[in-house]
């Protein structure tokens, strides 16, 4: 006698029956269950076989093609637990972010083309200078992190000191660079606000003394601080600061003295800020 629940139906499929109809691969279905993106209607529990319903196909068909998108599972994930109503919206949006990405891959794939091709012409469209900067007593906020989460870090960290700092605030917030940020390297990230008098701080808040120094410096717009465009302000200083003298202890840094105006309300043209990179002058 054939075992029915082992056999297909109009209203189940076994895995390899739903993946030839799906146009998905096997190990993607096994995947798409692991995460719980489509798990199977039922899973006999005999045998371990897995069957679907013929009404999962098109959220399969959809998740193959949100895949094709080089969206992440995560945000699949998220697009099909949303209501349905909501989820072109929330699609539009997720498609804008890879936008924004593709446009930095694009931008960082010509900037290191135009290194490797040896051009140094990009670091004379920048009006570099140098100057002194007197030791300052500053609270800073340090962390290790990855590039995906800087920018968040560096709002919050500012926002918490210099809401800490109150009036005794004395100066423009940087954010230096222990080590790179990137995919791979973590940093560290130090935010930084001067201060004028004592103050009682947080555990997790640092005061010390950021030593006098001299600096290259180039102040850059809005747009100017878009990465990888920034890359090439870092360029340009360093080029500068080794034509002068040498690398000291200090690491290269971003000021910030339009804080604490809001960042979104500056317009493309607005000078935003300065990125420096410290050095021991010759001689």
């Amino acid at each position: 006698m054939t075992d029915k629940s082992t056999v297909d139906t109009p209203t189940s499929l076994t895995s390899g029956a739903f993946a030839r109809a799906s146009r998905l691969s096997l190990k993607a279905l096994r995947l798409y269950d692991n995460l719980g993106l489509l798990p199977p209607a039922r899973v006999d529990p005999s045998t371990g076989y897995r069957y679907y319903d013929p009404g999962q196909l098109a959220a399969a068909q959809l998740i193959g093609l949100l895949r094709q998108l080089d969206l992440p599972l995560s945000e699949i994930r998220a697009l099909l637990d949303a209501p349905a109503p909501e989820r072109a919206a929330r699609l539009t949006q997720c498609w804008g972010q890879l936008e924004r990405a593709h446009g930095q891959r694009r931008g960082l794939a010509q900037y290191l083309i135009e290194k490797l091709q040896g051009e140094t012409e990009m670091t004379m469209t920048y009006d570099v200078q140098d100057r002194f900067v007197p030791a300052q007593r500053v609270a800073t906020l340090s962390r290790r992190l990855y590039v995906a989460d800087l920018e968040g870090f560096i709002k919050g960290a500012f926002d918490r000191l210099y809401t800490l700092a109150g009036v005794q605030a004395a100066g423009a917030g940087l954010v230096i660079f222990h080590g790179q940020v990137n995919a791979d390297s973590d940093g560290p990230v130090e935010v930084c606000v001067p201060l004028s008098g004592t103050l009682t701080v947080p555990e997790d808040v640092t005061v010390r003394e950021e030593p006098a120094h001299q600096e290259a410096y180039v102040t850059l717009t809005k747009a100017q601080f878009v990465f990888p465009d920034i890359l090439r302000a870092y360029d340009a200083v360093f080029e500068y600061a080794r034509n002068r003298g040498s690398s000291g202890e200090l690491h290269p840094r971003e000021v910030y003295p339009m804080y604490p105006v809001p960042w979104d309300s500056l317009e493309d043209h607005d000078l935003a800020g300065d990125v420096a990179y410290p050095f021991v002058p010759r001689g």
